[in-house]
């Protein structure tokens, strides 16, 4: 390869050694963590040293949250329980306070 030589070589090593530690970290984490080390070295030098090392931002699929078994348990209790009368719901707690999510994921975050 003609021209400059990479300034990098030594910065390699430390940036692939943070995204093993914690493959969530950014790159601007990365480029704030080598210039405490001392190491200068800019955004688009630290963006270019993980794609080629094939590490990408990746969104995690949003998949159902309630299993399939977890499905058919709760139908199992929902039926036993359809025609329990008046005074049974008396003891029961109710609270609005549980969300769920069964098919969507409230946003996306990387992995």
């Amino acid at each position: 390869m003609a021209g400059r030589p990479m300034k990098t070589s030594t910065a390699d090593d430390r940036i692939l050694s943070i995204i093993k530690k914690n493959p969530q970290t950014a790159g601007r984490q990365i480029r704030n963590i080598l210039q405490e080390l001392g190491v200068d070295s800019s955004m688009t030098t630290v963006c270019r040293i993980l794609h080629e090392q094939k590490y990408r931002g990746y969104t995690a699929r949003c998949k159902p949250l309630v299993s399939r078994i977890n499905r058919m348990a709760r139908l199992l209790f929902a039926k036993k329980h359809l025609k329990e009368q008046p005074q049974f719901y008396e003891k029961v707690l109710w609270t609005n306070e549980t969300k769920m999510n069964l098919y969507q994921c409230d946003g996306k975050s990387k992995v």
